[in-house]
């Protein structure tokens, strides 16, 4: 991969932090969009947004600016599965917008609008395998950005499904086998960043995405998976 450049939307989870350090350690060129201020990567552009959408013409006027960009959405949100387990109606509208609307809307406008960009990078989650009691919500809108973004009909996706990653987001969860650190989900990314379509962070979480999808629901939420 030489002379890369990448648009991270999301560009302050801990996960997208750790792919800004490789791209930096490679000389890639880089635009960090972020709702969060950053100031540890000065040598790279950096657009800080009030709302991804809103803020639209904003971003497409950066992004338009560069040269077959890869563009990687960072965003996601885990209300579920926290001591009271039922999120409230504000954490389901949030977990939709951040998790389905913010990446699924932009990708679309970008694409019809844009012709600079080489491909679009989306994480997803285990969570979409199966739909669960303790995480449904997320896991409802994972997959439908999954199943939405390949109907867009785009020259070039890739969908990564984790498991569990130690951020923020992931506090107060179950620690399931094969669970990464941002700075390895990261390395994940950068290595795998030329595939295509929907894969798997590893090989483990493919055979235990078979197990899932095997198992009934039933059991599945009776024993917390």
């Amino acid at each position: 991969m030489v002379n890369s450049t990448f648009v991270l939307v999301g560009a302050s989870s801990e996960i997208a932090i750790e792919f800004t350090k490789i791209c930096q350690n490679n000389n890639h060129i880089v635009l960090l969009i972020s709702k969060n201020r950053l100031n540890q990567f000065k040598n790279f552009n950096y657009l800080q947004v009030n709302d991804y959408l809103k803020d639209y013409e904003s971003i497409k006027k950066q992004v338009s600016s560069l040269k077959n960009a890869t563009v990687i959405f960072f965003n996601g949100a885990l209300y579920e599965n926290r001591p009271l387990q039922t999120p409230s109606f504000e954490e389901i509208n949030l977990t939709s917008y951040i998790n389905f609307e913010i990446p699924y809307s932009l990708c679309k406008k970008l694409h019809n609008e844009l012709n600079n960009i080489n491909k679009f990078v989306f994480l997803s989650s285990m969570a979409a395998v199966k739909l669960r009691y303790k995480n449904y919500i997320y896991g409802q809108k994972k997959r439908d950005l999954e199943n939405e973004i390949q109907k867009l009909n785009l020259h070039s996706y890739l969908i990564i499904r984790f498991g569990k990653v130690h951020t923020k987001m992931s506090e107060g969860h179950k620690t399931p086998p094969f669970s990464l650190e941002p700075s390895k989900a990261a390395e994940i990314i950068y290595k795998k960043i030329n595939k295509n379509h929907l894969i798997y962070a590893n090989f483990g979480l493919k055979i235990i995405s078979i197990l899932i999808k095997l198992t009934p629901v039933k059991l599945l939420n009776k024993f917390g998976f």
